[in-house]
């Protein structure tokens, strides 16, 4: 497991199995991957949709998460070539804002690989081509902000959703060097306005040539600086080509003898076309804040925090440090202690090298690139604790880390019951921890989660141990917490060096003329030999010229997307991991009814919201909701955090479906039909949809987060 839409049958409204069905027996899911739904290739249908994609079609909440990512890819850069490595870089193969961008774009994929200092996707490490490249063309090709954030965003969901498609195979993260492939042609094709035929071919050469890493260079040389540089050439390429003529097949994703058969062990044709222009993959991004691997990052946190309670011990004084992990924190420690590291082992070791990462945070009380390298590696106190550290795998946190939408759990969902047998070819555990296969995958990533949570336990010579725990690292797509993003991309750029302007430059990219673009690059990634005085000084003279991108306006879903974020937040805290849902105490049964009966009533709510959006006559009867049986049986079949997961996941269709209805639609009428928990009709008759979207978001959802805050008070004080 280490490494860097279907129907089921039988299956209810609630994303439960039907009653009589166990949770470990899914519903089978079966869908050939020799042609894309719909008809057409996958390559056709991305290229279709890609091209003619425009930055007003994407809700503002993603495009927000546009501009964090470009101004941390911006941050990972200048990191990148301030190390001795990315000096190397930039000598063997030139400055990122040389001339000619194929060579401008190859160096700074290497240098925004080689720290590990890169943000991830639930499906992929995007941003070395679907940033890289739009960046460094923007200024041959004359982009506005507009036209940039649009460019980043298609090659964004096009690289993302072809990773996905393959994700269930042997390349996963930053061994995935076929995201690039797309990325590069998305990203370059769509800042060209290029025609859906053009991307089609330019696909379809790129994907009949993807490169295939290897372990023995990746995880201990400087050969994984190759492993995005090089097939964004190719992709590059593939787009001269095409522009030109040559011609590539469109079926090579999912033809038996294509890209998907030969790279995914079960291939997710459906994962590339999922929920076009309402399934956001950008959305799901995580934010590093520390260099290193995604998945010694919680650790490192928990390690961050107890250097502040270890004060003045001595290293010394410390015998032993105890990481717990998920299989994925566990898996890469494996695979990383099969080779000999030390202080001069190359930067890819020491990024995979969770015991150098956790002794460095807490010695320093921090992990920056310069302990990264020389002098700071060179200290022995590092290594010495280093060697006291060991690795612990905790089922419940690889339970978490599979629930959760990435790495793997949105994929595994897809999958159905044939996830079960992939996952225990690679990790008997690792199956043992998966969620019920009839849990289905996500319909909306707005609240999407990235749980690789740590804990870290120091035991000292005196007998005292102190101990820090984390559900996932700071900065990782977490739900609702109100993660602010766009803070810590800042805080990372201007850490990294960035120069101010050009943070506020990207906060405001959607306004930028071209000029202005030219200046936020040339600010940006501007070295210490570079001129980057070019372009008119920006201070308050910002372009302002705002086209309408909003085409009907759609109903406002911000209050209940308040009132849902705090619901969320509170059934996370309720939830400890592992805890079975028919919990002993009545506070802790009160709790799981609650979060089954807003499970089971969001997606009865979304049928509902369906039929508005469709047009057809809309109906709501709560009943399946009420239904004690139905409630226990789901209850007393999962965990807890299951609960939680299907109400996340089910209040995120639902609003997401919401915020597809004209705003016209509020008063359309919905037969209703109320009952209470006895069963008892409480109320009969016709009310406008807006109103009832109203209650849910005012009345209905704080009330049963104020539930479930008292219960959560209740527990901990009994």
């Amino acid at each position: 497991m280490s490494g860097s839409g279907t129907t089921p049958v039988g299956q209810d409204a609630s994303g439960a199995p039907p009653r009589g069905q166990g949770p470990a027996k899914g519903p089978a899911r079966v869908r050939p991957a020799s042609r894309a739904p719909g008809g057409d290739s996958i390559i056709r249908q991305l290229a279709r949709w890609g091209s003619r994609l425009d930055l007003g079609d994407a809700p503002d909440r993603v495009v927000a998460h546009l501009k964090s990512q470009i101004l941390s890819q911006l941050g990972a850069a200048r990191s990148g070539y301030g190390h001795p490595l990315g000096r190397r870089i930039s000598r063997a193969y030139g400055s990122p804002l040389q001339d000619d961008p194929k060579h401008a774009v190859h160096s700074l994929s290497m240098a925004t690989v080689c720290l590990d200092f890169d943000d991830t996707a639930y499906a992929g490490h995007l941003s070395h081509s679907t940033v890289n490249v739009p960046l460094v063309y923007a200024s041959s090709l004359g982009l506005d902000g507009r036209q940039l954030l649009t460019s980043v965003l298609a090659a964004n969901e096009t690289a993302a959703r072809i990773t996905a498609a393959a994700t269930l195979g042997p390349f996963r993260g930053q061994t995935a060097g076929h995201t690039h492939l797309a990325g590069a042609v998305a990203g370059r094709l769509r800042a060209e306005d290029a025609s859906a035929d053009i991307w089609a071919h330019a696909l379809g050469m790129a994907f009949s040539v993807p490169t295939w890493s290897l372990s023995r260079g990746f995880f201990s040389t400087d050969a994984k600086l190759l492993v995005a540089a090089v097939p964004v050439q190719i992709g590059l390429s593939a787009c001269d080509g095409a522009r030109f003529g040559l011609t590539g097949p469109e079926d090579v994703l999912e033809h038996p003898q294509g890209f998907l058969h030969r790279f995914a062990d079960i291939p997710l044709p459906e994962e590339a076309l999922a929920g076009l222009g309402s399934l956001w993959h950008t959305e799901t991004f995580s934010y590093k804040i520390h260099p290193g691997s995604a998945y010694t990052s919680a650790a490192v946190d928990c390690a961050v925090e107890l250097h502040g309670a270890l004060g003045e011990v001595d290293q010394r004084d410390i015998t032993e440090v105890v990481v717990e992990g998920s299989i994925f924190t566990a898996g890469l420690d494996r695979i990383a202690r099969q080779h000999r590291i030390g202080p001069d082992s190359s930067v890819a070791a020491l990024n995979f090298s969770l015991p150098y990462n956790v002794a460095t945070a807490l010695l320093t009380g921090s992990l920056l690139p310069a302990d990264l390298a020389h002098p700071a590696v060179d200290g022995p106190d590092r290594w010495e604790l280093a060697a006291r550290v060991r690795t612990e795998h905790d089922p419940a946190f690889s339970r978490l880390a599979l629930l959760a939408t990435a790495p793997l759990g949105q994929a595994l969902r897809r999958a159905g019951e044939r996830a079960e047998a992939w996952v225990r070819a690679i990790d008997a555990q690792a199956a043992e921890a998966l969620p019920p296969a009839w849990l289905e995958p996500e319909t909306d990533f707005r609240w999407a989660t990235k749980n690789l949570g740590a804990r870290v336990t120091v035991r000292l010579r005196d007998g005292r141990e102190l101990r820090v725990e984390r559900r996932g690292a700071v900065g990782a797509a977490s739900g609702a917490d109100g993660t602010d993003h766009a803070a810590l991309a800042r805080a990372k750029f201007l850490a990294c060096g960035g120069d101010p302007e050009a943070a506020d430059l990207v906060g405001h990219l959607d306004h930028l003329s071209p000029e202005e673009v030219r200046r936020l690059v040339n600010l940006a990634l501007a070295g210490p030999d570079d001129d980057h005085t070019s372009g008119p000084p920006t201070d308050a003279h910002v372009t302002r010229d705002v086209r309408d991108i909003r085409k009907d306006p759609a109903m406002e879903t911000a209050v209940l997307d308040e009132a849902y974020v705090a619901l969320i937040a509170a059934a996370t805290t309720a939830a400890t991991p592992g805890d079975r849902a028919s919990a002993s105490q009545p506070g802790e049964r009160d709790a799981d009814w609650t979060l089954a009966h807003i499970a089971l009533s969001d997606r009865l709510l979304a049928s509902t919201a369906r039929q508005v959006l469709a047009g057809d006559a809309a109906g709501l009867d709560n009943g399946p909701a009420m239904d004690p049986k139905a409630i226990e049986e789901l209850t007393s079949s999962v965990d807890r955090d299951v609960l939680v997961e299907l109400v996340r996941r089910n209040a995120a269709e639902l609003v997401g479906l919401l915020a597809q209805t004209p705003q016209n639609q509020r008063a359309t009428p919905v037969t209703v039909r109320l009952v209470g928990d006895k069963g008892e009709e409480l109320f009969s008759g016709a009310v406008p949809w807006g109103e009832i979207v109203r209650l849910r978001a005012e009345d209905h959802i704080p009330g049963h987060t104020d539930r479930l805050r008292r219960t959560a008070r209740a527990t901990q004080e009994s």
